[in-house]
């Protein structure tokens, strides 16, 4: 059948995309063929914008391709917004996915779309669609809350009859399985950056981004992720069969060895990572994961490490008891403590998963988790100020943590302690109870002084042992370095040049 290029769009006799339990297909019921991009905004305050790729547009464009729609994905991460609009492609429908954070961002990209195509379509989707509050109706045509890969299909059923709806709950994917591969060909180049700690390489190549599972057991009162949880009624995994074949299948077509495994809890199920860890350990690939303090323990720790993991990010987030508590973290200092020893003795690289500014934060918090942090072992600390996540438990019933959100204004929520321009200001988001916003600052500032004092902060560059000093150990020398490099930094005293 003859397809011609109109305007905006493909147009022949075919098509409306249907789902079923095996990949989706296009039926000959009439309309047009449309094309889709999918966007990835620009993130330049990030210190490594292109660390990783967009694996749930990834999948949308998967379920789009077996449908038989032209489809494009742009990775805008490393780009000046001016310079993504200048290089976008014309499309019928723009699918732009976002965090909560990142809707204020997605309503002035999407208006500069519509200066430039007046007649496409924008749809927003991803973990930021939990509220409408903050979508610009004026230039958003559609939004997608949950499960991308069902939903994309009706939207692009009703774009074709011209009937598009405001929102679309999309059905969770039960059967994970069933989904076809991530369409990791149509980034056109590299599949991801640096992942681990200092930018550290274990194999050439790159990276990529793999997920073997979703959801989260797990209640976090700072985090929305409960709500989509909730939504899908509880976790959903891949079978570890299913995510040996896509390793095996990056690895012998990409030539990557490189994983950042993205799940909310890797951990989830003990068997399930027994015996996931049993199928890849002889595909000489090297990989890191992001877990809750517990589970993990020594057992775990040497499992992964043997399979080829070699980095464990680690949600501590205090050693405070009365944050932890607070935060619903479920775990102890104690506890944090023995996660970061077992993963130090598997000869794991730690990076600590940190928040300041927290509700429930005394004047005690700080000096504790400097006491903590001094003597625990971790390789690298990524610390975080803490902000109300739209759909988070904090954020719908802040008077139950003892705190004022003074600012709902989510342009004002910059999380990152440090950019690519050095320190980011401090916004008064919120304010603690009993508590004035003069000390929390204070005491935030004082915080960030320490962690810059470690050399340990996420972004700076490793040590590197170049000479030994007799009689002195190289741990002990790294351990001085980091103290005398932040005094001139302190003092204002250091040289240029």
């Amino acid at each position: 059948m003859a397809a011609t290029r109109g305007r905006v769009g493909w147009s022949f006799g075919t098509g409306v995309a249907e789902w079923r339990a095996g990949p989706a297909i296009v039926t000959n019921t009439g309309g047009h063929l449309v094309r889709v991009v999918l966007i990835y905004l620009p993130h330049p305050y990030l210190q490594q914008p292109d660390a990783q790729a967009p694996l749930g547009l990834m999948y949308v464009g998967a379920v789009l391709e077996n449908a038989g729609i032209e489809v494009l994905m742009r990775n805008y991460s490393s780009l000046l917004t001016h310079q993504a609009i200048d290089e976008l492609p014309e499309a019928d429908l723009y699918g732009i996915t976002v965090t909560s954070l990142e809707l204020p961002q997605a309503n002035r990209f999407t208006h500069l779309i519509k200066e430039k195509y007046p007649q496409a379509r924008v749809c927003l989707g991803g973990p930021g669609t939990y509220t409408d509050k903050y979508v610009d109706w004026h230039v958003i045509d559609c939004i997608c809350r949950g499960d991308g890969e069902l939903a994309i299909l009706d939207i692009i059923n009703d774009l074709r009859r011209g009937e598009l709806k405001q929102l679309y709950d999309g059905r969770m994917v039960q059967d994970l399985d069933s989904l076809p591969l991530p369409a990791r060909h149509l980034l056109n180049g590299s599949q991801g950056g640096n992942i681990f700690a200092y930018n550290h390489n274990y194999k050439p190549g790159g990276s990529t981004i793999l997920s073997t599972s979703r959801g989260c057991p797990f209640k976090c009162s700072f985090c929305s992720a409960p709500y989509f949880t909730n939504m899908s009624c509880g976790m959903r995994y891949r079978s570890p069969k299913k995510v040996y074949e896509e390793i095996k299948h990056v690895v012998e077509t990409y030539n990557v060895r490189q994983f950042r495994i993205s799940d909310d809890m890797f951990l989830a199920r003990r068997s399930r990572v027994a015996e996931l860890c049993e199928l890849i350990g002889d595909l000489d690939i090297v990989w890191r994961i992001s877990t809750r303090v517990k589970p993990f323990d020594k057992d775990i720790a040497d499992m992964i490490r043997q399979a080829g993991c070699r980095e464990v990010s680690l949600g501590v987030e205090s050693f405070d008891d009365q944050v932890l508590k607070v935060l619903n973290k479920g775990n102890t200092p104690e506890d944090n403590a023995a996660a970061l020893e077992a993963a130090a003795d598997a000869g794991l690289k730690t990076r600590v998963l940190f928040m300041i500014r927290t509700p429930g934060q005394t004047r005690h918090t700080v000096p504790t988790n400097i006491r903590w942090l001094r003597k625990v072992p971790y390789d690298i600390i990524a610390c975080t100020s803490f902000v109300p996540i739209p759909g988070s438990e904090i954020w719908n019933h802040p008077e139950r943590y003892d705190i004022e959100i003074l600012d709902r204004n989510l342009d004002s929520y910059n999380f990152y302690f440090f950019g690519k321009n050095g320190e980011n200001e401090l916004e008064d988001v919120i304010k603690l109870k009993d508590r004035s916003l003069a000390e929390l600052n204070q005491e935030t500032l004082d915080f960030r002084q320490f962690l810059k004092s470690t050399g340990k902060l996420n972004g700076e560059d490793e040590p590197k042992d170049v000479i030994k000093i007799t009689d002195r150990s190289l741990a002990e020398l790294n351990q001085e370095t980091p103290d005398f490099r932040q005094l001139p930094k302190s003092t204002g005293k250091r040289k240029a040049g």
